[in-house]
């Protein structure tokens, strides 16, 4: 999700730097897609960044530092957009943390209409081979 590598990218930089939010700017442009893209090993695009900044200005995780002609400059990461980033960082960090046993139980979870099919086509093969051996 481009949204939170863009916020992402930025918090790297607050920590970097030492600065709070209030003083760091932000431009969509084909610097910040070549830097995310190389620190990620991505391949976003210009478009896909800007349609990501759009989604922040909409979460309100992004907003306007000042107002200009280019729509994407001038950006500011605000305290929702911190703690948005944050949050996709802990929820990562936790499903990397997961024992094997949870991620078994999480996938059979996610795919558990697949079982269940399965299960059905194994019940009737095996109601059609106790017919078929009863004759």
């Amino acid at each position: 999700m481009p949204e939170f590598k863009i916020l992402n990218n930025i918090i790297d930089y607050m920590e970097s730097n030492g600065v709070t939010y209030n003083l760091v700017r932000l431009s969509i442009n084909e610097e910040l897609v070549e830097e995310i893209n190389s620190v990620n090993k991505t391949s976003f695009t210009l478009s896909d960044l800007q349609k990501a900044a759009d989604k922040c200005l909409a979460h309100e995780w992004l907003t306007h530092f000042c107002l200009g002609r280019d729509r994407y400059a001038h950006l500011q990461i605000t305290p929702k957009g911190i703690d948005a980033a944050r949050l996709q960082q802990k929820a990562e960090q936790l499903k990397a943390s997961r024992s094997l046993l949870k991620k078994i139980s999480d996938y059979i979870e996610d795919h558990k209409g697949l079982f269940l099919v399965f299960g059905f086509i194994l019940g009737i093969a095996t109601l059609a081979l106790k017919i078929l051996a009863d004759n």
